[in-house]
């Protein structure tokens, strides 16, 4: 359900999206990495609240870094925040010159042999790289997702992006009740795409991330000992200062339930977290750590 939002309040973050759309579409890729690096440079200079998420963040999960690699290493995540925005907004730019010029194509064959068992596959991402990007990546190069996410607050802004979305094929299911929607995709055997890495606060389960824990989505593992759908680990990672990307994925995971259920969900979701922890470590800078991604914290840690 969208928040309430002032009529004007609407129509200005829209047409200010649609002129930042507009201007990064039309430049050169050498202006538009400009443009870029100051929308990042901004972005750190005002963004005080969420600076500071990052800071304790990176702090937190590499506590053998000194307070000056800490401050570097955020400015860098808003550097690659600044790529991930323009980047975002030219995608139709980049899909009619082809994807293929922008994003390095992987071996995928043990993924087609993994969706040809015909019981769905659930790909498992994270806010690495570029989640948008990624979302048409998979879509070109190996199916069209079924990609969950939930509405953006402006109804003008969730129409915009939603079109930009849509444009490799991509559905994109409502994060609200999007379980029953997620079945009946992996029953007709296609893949859906889930966010694994964002807090999922009361609904989710505490496994190990960083050295902490963590509320995780368990809808994936839940899915796919269910149904006995493969799950795959996948993103795009930058690389360099540039719009190029490599398309990532890990060897894909077949469920093996043991008869307990709740643990086999656990083992299952932290087996997923693993990876994703994993790959965050090989490119820190490119993972999204302006979410306060520990604010859940498990009943027994809780003090008042």
């Amino acid at each position: 359900m969208h928040k309430k939002r002032g009529l004007l309040r609407i129509w200005g973050e829209y047409l200010a999206l649609h002129t930042v759309s507009t201007v990064a579409s039309v430049l050169p890729e050498p202006a538009a990495l400009l443009m870029a690096d100051f929308i990042g440079w901004l972005m750190h200079l005002l963004d005080r609240r969420h600076r500071a998420v990052a800071s304790g963040n990176l702090a937190a999960g590499y506590p053998e870094k000194s307070p000056d690699e800490i401050r570097a290493l955020v400015r860098q995540v808003y550097r690659h925040l600044g790529l991930v925005v323009v980047e975002s907004l030219r995608i139709r730019r980049m899909l009619t010159a082809g994807l293929a010029r922008f994003v390095e194509k992987p071996d995928l064959a043990e993924v087609h042999r993994a969706s040809a068992a015909g019981k769905g596959l659930i790909v498992a991402t994270a806010h690495i790289g570029n989640w948008e990007v990624a979302g048409h990546a998979a879509s070109i190069m190996f199916a069209p997702l079924n990609s969950v996410a939930r509405p953006l607050d402006n109804p003008l802004l969730e129409r915009y992006v939603d079109s930009m979305r849509r444009l490799s094929g991509q559905r994109i299911l409502n994060k609200d009740g999007a379980v029953r929607d997620m079945l009946a995709v992996l029953k007709s055997g296609r893949a859906v795409a889930i966010l694994l890495d964002q807090d999922a606060r009361r609904h989710g389960i505490f496994v190990d991330f960083f050295g902490r824990p963590a509320s995780t989505w368990s809808t994936a593992a839940a899915l796919s000992l269910k149904l006995g759908s493969p799950i795959v680990f996948g993103f795009v990672r930058r690389l360099g200062r540039s719009f190029r990307y490599r398309l990532i994925v890990d060897s894909v995971i077949y469920p093996q339930p043991t008869g307990d259920k709740d643990g086999d969900v656990r083992a299952l979701t932290q087996q997923i977290t693993a990876r994703i922890e994993a790959r965050i470590r090989e490119c820190p800078e490119q993972w999204f750590w302006v979410h306060r991604r520990w604010k859940t914290q498990p009943p027994a840690e809780v003090h008042e």
